[in-house]
């Protein structure tokens, strides 16, 4: 085995064709590495605790990813490896509105096992975790490979980001209405939540304003969690919990999971399969007869496809 020090490279190094990920039998930590062995844990391809050491277990993973992808298997994770990696984790779709039957499938061969794994220790019908998450994600938790997010103005523009309300952001009534943006005080206002480019441009220059503040009113993730939800998820900060769910859409899963657990009247409306409690306590009173029927569709739909 040679002794081959990973820590030379980063992450983004490796994925611009710099050097190569390898076992190393002097298992030096690569921070490049953990963030691998991450993606890996994510897209089903187990190699124990992401703890930036390649090891027999991190090989193993990386020969087997690379064996399913088609790719030459040599334990040797470089730009092509890491590359398909990130495609895999991030499961790369157009910005969708709808679900078809085909991404309800593809949904349920990525996420199937995890979903029922944590259906199982909170005492939820899988299919019913299942459907209720694809109804608030649309079945993806990326877009052309960055965070599903959207940026909410009236929330971004409180306490001390108040102060933009008007210069560079600003909303109608109801406030969760009307949302517009621009990046002068002269220019023409645009529209926001055209689309996740856009989306992501004005979440960057509100985070160039107010970091925290930015994290904070942005929802992001398969179930478009607002970030000011941190806590309730388990991270200790938004902008931490963005940065995990930029790792891949298990995080996301894990992210909902901690969510809803973390409400005992939520948890217990999905352990009844209460659709209307369900969609007022996650979607607000006022979109009930929206998202009731929604969530009630999608875990039949969902529950359908284990008998294909």
């Amino acid at each position: 085995m040679e002794k081959y020090d990973n820590s030379k490279y980063t992450y983004e190094q490796v994925l611009a064709g710099i050097g190569y990920y390898m076992q190393d039998d002097l298992l030096r930590i690569s921070n490049g590495v953990k963030i691998m062995q991450q993606k890996l844990n994510n897209a089903g391809y187990l190699c124990g605790t992401a703890d930036g050491k390649f090891g027999a277990k991190t090989n193993t993973a990386v020969r087997s990813f690379q064996s399913a992808k088609g790719l030459a298997v040599d334990g040797k994770a470089g730009r092509n490896t890491l590359a398909l990696l990130d495609s895999t984790v991030s499961g790369l779709t157009a910005d969708n509105s709808t679900i078809p039957g085909s991404s309800f499938t593809s949904f349920k061969q990525r996420h199937g096992t995890i979903i029922k794994s944590y259906a199982t220790q909170y005492g939820i019908d899988e299919n019913i975790l299942g459907g209720f998450l694809l109804v608030e994600s649309s079945g993806s938790g990326f877009t052309n490979g960055k965070v599903k997010i959207r940026l909410e103005n009236h929330h971004f523009l409180k306490g001390d980001a108040a102060r933009y309300k008007g210069i560079y952001f600003d909303y109608g009534s109801p406030s969760y209405k009307g949302h517009i943006y621009r990046k002068d005080g002269s220019d023409i206002w645009m529209s926001c939540h055209q689309n996740q480019t856009q989306e992501n441009d004005d979440f960057a220059f509100a985070i160039s304003l107010n970091p925290a503040k930015a994290y904070e009113a942005t929802s992001m993730g398969l179930a478009q969690i607002m970030g000011f939800n941190y806590k309730r998820c388990g991270y200790s900060s938004a902008k931490e919990m963005y940065d995990d769910f930029a790792t891949g859409e298990a995080a996301q899963l894990k992210g909902l999971i901690c969510f809803i657990a973390s409400d005992l009247n939520l948890l217990k409306a999905c352990q009844d399969k209460n659709y209307r409690t369900m969609a007022s306590l996650y979607n607000g009173s006022g979109n009930v007869n929206i998202y009731a029927p929604k969530i009630e569709k999608a875990y039949k739909e969902y529950k359908n496809i284990l008998s294909t």
